[in-house]
């Protein structure tokens, strides 16, 4: 295993073993964050990786099963498919992100989950044509 190997698999291991130690709610909320910056970050860079779109299960199965492994081995092909210099930038906005969700306050997570909870039960918005040809 060559030097740059070894470097993602111990950033791999150290965001997986960062992230693990957030409460469930706090993962959850988190790995939506690394759901939708990996996609922009694909988007931004016109790479042909995969996003990692790899949490969309409940964070019960997610304790269960192997979400360790699960999430070294995305950040490991993630990172591979970066530059040096965009590696280390991920890599460290990462782990500040986790950092974020652990020392953010009871009362504003609250205020994230109620906002989060209001977005749901917003009916879906009605399309333009529809509205125009009502008969009102």
């Amino acid at each position: 295993m060559n030097d740059l190997n070894i470097l993602i698999e111990q950033m791999a291991a150290d965001i997986s073993n960062r992230a693990l130690r957030l409460d469930d709610i706090r993962l959850r909320l988190f790995l939506e964050w690394l759901n939708a910056h990996t996609s922009k970050v694909r988007a931004a860079t016109g790479s042909e990786e995969q996003s990692l779109q790899l949490f969309q299960m409940d964070i019960a199965f997610i304790r269960e099963g192997n979400l360790e492994e699960h999430l070294k081995t995305g950040l490991k092909t993630w990172f591979e498919s970066l530059s040096m210099k965009g590696m280390l930038g991920e890599y460290h906005l990462i782990l500040d992100e986790i950092a974020w969700w652990r020392d953010l306050d009871a009362r504003r997570l609250t205020m994230i989950l109620r906002s989060e909870a209001g977005k749901l039960a917003l009916p879906a918005p009605v399309p333009q044509a529809q509205v125009r040809g009502a008969n009102v």
